[in-house]
């Protein structure tokens, strides 16, 4: 009797066994395991369709569904800040290697925006906080590379000695949106305009004594 078992249970193993990788065999609950996918370009509502293919959990039952507000494209550059007619250059394509092209080419679009000395002022109150929020942890409140992180994440410079004094608003730029050396980039994080924003308020703290 016990060797009619062990033939039988043998002959169910050798037998479950296949060599047909699509096939997984017999499943419990395999819709755990198995999920329906939505195809994100492929938006087919018609439930008669023999291709339907729509996420009813979604609105409109659409697949892929909308950025967040405010959602930046990574390397999406904005030509022309709201309604003042200043128009960024072409050479915003300019490589990531590219820093001291940069250096050379860039200038800063605000500094033709802001024709009245109130406009200077308010886009420098802007660059602040935004340098507070993004940039004081590592290059400290006032630039000299003391923040808490740096304090950690050596070699963060100050900004009004060295090399990196010199740095001109074209280099500031593209050090934000591409990094440079430990710093990594920040173009996913900040938009092109409040990165100029920034690079004017850098250049205030440039100057200290």
């Amino acid at each position: 009797m016990k060797n009619i078992f062990i033939l039988i249970a043998t002959t169910i193993t050798l037998f479950s066994c296949k060599k047909d990788l699509n096939n997984t065999g017999t499943e419990y609950a395999n819709e755990m395991y198995h999920s329906e996918a939505y195809e994100p370009l492929s938006q087919i509502v018609d439930e008669k369709n023999a291709d339907y293919n729509s996420n009813p959990n979604n609105p409109y039952k659409m697949n892929m569904r909308k950025p967040v507000t405010n959602t930046l494209k990574i390397s999406k550059f904005n030509f022309n800040f709201g309604n003042s007619g200043v128009v960024i250059p072409a050479t915003y394509h300019i490589d990531k290697d590219s820093f001291q092209l940069s250096g050379r080419t860039l200038k800063n679009p605000l500094k033709l925006k802001s024709t009245f000395l109130s406009d200077s002022v308010a886009l420098l109150e802007q660059g602040k906080v935004l340098y507070t929020n993004f940039c004081k942890h590592c290059h400290g409140e006032n630039g000299q590379g003391d923040g808490e992180v740096g304090k950690i994440y050596k070699g963060v410079p100050s900004y009004s000695k060295g090399s990196v004094k010199m740095d001109t608003e074209g280099h500031i730029w593209h050090t934000i949106t591409f990094g440079r050396n430990r710093m990594w980039s920040h173009a996913s994080q900040i938009n092109p305009e409040d990165r100029w924003k920034i690079v004017l308020y850098v250049q205030t703290l440039q100057n200290q004594e």
